[in-house]
């Protein structure tokens, strides 16, 4: 429980150095306060657990202004409004790609203006045509115009400049000249993660047909560009995007397929962890990283630890863990949305799956034989949507009216659809023939995923706008359900104590 309290001091401190803008000296002075406390308060643990928690939020605090980039007279963002240049550099990232175009992190370490060449450094995003498709680790020469980010017009309005300033980029180039150079470079680890990812994702495409193809890739691969729009769109519409994003719930399944492994092959604890934690975060990787999978990552190796050394893991306290280890790590990952969707669909799970569930077991329609599944598909979903969709409603102004009967419909399929993918994916690897074979199994349950939200997301009240509000309303919200959700706990903590024994019962114990 100490753990919770500290991480989220952390957070705090986090968020406290980025809306007051506080200077690392000021963040530092919190952080010693709060040594001294803990120091100081050996004896009393309120203000022990108290000076803590100021140390972790100023640590918070500095850790953010260490973070933060720092301009330089090699920054590439200072050629922003200077006309024509011309830069050097590789491809940082994997380009993230629609139907309109490709995005491309360009790692810059030349620039030249007119006839002068000197180094530089920072990140560039290009905004490029869709083809040719450019890959990680790739060199590249372009020229155009540098431009800052659009800054927000009016209170409320997204701010595509602060956006991009929280992964770093200061500075972009729309549809530059672009030449390819010999060469790449990258880390060598993910250049050959990045090749194989792309040779899977060639593979899936050329054994499955449109859309099953381009759903396998995302489901699999995490790989969303190479879903068509529409049919993302329809995802989006009912609610079950979440299935084509690599998630928390991958990383459950991979861990349950390395358990029935390491025990069918009568593994050792230490060689199931050590495999175990080998395959998770190759996975993570292979898939992108990015900060939900990074999290989810994190989480399934604390459980493995967890069970490696026979101790009992608390939901709250790896959660908590997770996100503390990941900020530490990037403390930008807190705003980014896929991250903030990840974490409060994992919370909301630990905290209202068990009172939603207890309620439908009321309901008879649940509790006929055979429907054990729609009841726990059903908990998960409405569970997951306590805090996630206020959110979903904040950033996108929209509510899907469908969304628990498409999560109730469709992803119980998706297991089905993961390991009959793995299984064909694993047949292409060894023979082109034999993966087109073994891909028919996959065919159903991908079209099943493909119709069933291609029909639902067709309801004339499938989706409904909602009116913009105010992000203290979001806030408010989130407040009201913490301070429910605490005082429930705290009932349930009240009942649960023993009441205090009478006197004559204390000394009917005493004689015997």
């Amino acid at each position: 429980m100490v753990l919770i309290y500290l991480v989220i001091a952390w957070v705090v401190g986090l968020l406290a150095a980025d809306l007051l803008q506080l200077p690392a000296e000021t963040a530092g002075l919190v952080g010693f306060v709060g040594l001294v406390l803990a120091a100081c308060g050996w004896r009393w643990p309120a203000l022990r657990l108290m000076g803590l928690c100021l140390l972790c939020c100023g640590m918070g605090s500095v850790r953010y202004s260490m973070a933060q980039p720092t301009t330089t007279p090699q920054s590439v963002w200072l050629l922003a409004g200077q006309g024509e240049v011309t830069l050097q550099g590789f491809i940082a990232a994997d380009p993230q790609r629609n139907d309109e175009g490709q995005q491309v992190l360009l790692q810059v370490e030349a620039a030249r203006v007119g006839e002068t060449a000197q180094p530089r450094e920072g990140l560039v995003l290009l905004n490029l045509p869709p083809y040719p498709a450019y890959r990680y680790g790739q060199r590249l020469l372009v020229t155009g115009e540098l431009r800052q980010p659009r800054a927000a017009q009016r209170i409320g309005e997204f701010d595509y400049r602060t956006y991009l300033a929280r992964k770093r980029i200061f500075a972009l180039m729309r549809e530059p000249t672009v030449q390819l150079l010999p060469g790449r470079m990258g880390n060598p680890l993910l250049l050959r993660l990045a090749d194989y990812r792309d040779h899977c994702r060639a593979l899936l495409l050329r054994m499955l047909p449109e859309p099953h193809a381009s759903l396998a890739v995302g489901i699999l691969l995490g790989l969303q560009s190479s879903v068509p729009d529409d049919v993302y769109g329809d995802f989006s519409a009912t609610g079950t995007s979440h299935i084509l994003v690599v998630s928390g719930w991958n990383f459950t399944i991979v861990a349950a397929m390395l358990a029935a492994m390491a025990s069918r092959l009568r593994l050792g604890r230490g060689a199931t962890f050590w495999l175990s934690l080998a395959v998770m975060w190759t996975y993570a990787l292979f898939v992108g990283a990015s900060a939900a999978v990074l999290r989810a990552a994190a989480m399934a190796s604390l459980v493995l630890l967890a069970t490696a050394s026979e101790r009992r893991s608390h939901p709250w306290t790896l959660l908590a863990a997770a996100v503390g280890l990941l900020t530490m790590h990037d403390p930008q990952a807190l705003w980014d949305l896929g991250f903030q969707l990840s974490t409060l669909a994992t919370a909301s799970l630990f905290a209202f799956a068990e009172p939603i569930g207890a309620r439908l077991k009321r309901l008879s329609f649940f509790n006929w034989p055979g429907l054990g599944w729609a009841s726990e598909t059903l908990t998960a979903t409405l569970a997951a949507q306590v805090l996630v969709l206020p959110l979903i409603m904040f950033h996108f102004s929209r509510l899907s009216i469908v969304a628990p009967l498409a999560n109730l419909l469709l992803v119980p399929v998706v297991p089905f659809a993961m390991l009959a993918g793995a299984i064909a994916l694993v047949g292409g690897l060894l023979h082109l023939e034999l993966g087109q074979w073994l891909a028919l199994g996959v065919w159903l349950p991908l079209a099943w995923l493909s119709e069933g939200v291609r029909l639902l997301a067709g309801l004339p009240w499938a989706e409904v706008r909602v009116p913009i509000f105010s992000i203290w309303i979001l806030l408010a919200y989130y407040a009201i359900i913490s301070g429910w959700y605490i005082w429930q706990a705290t009932q349930v903590e009240e009942d649960a104590q023993p009441a205090p024994a009478s006197p004559l019962q204390s000394h009917g114990d005493a004689l015997s």
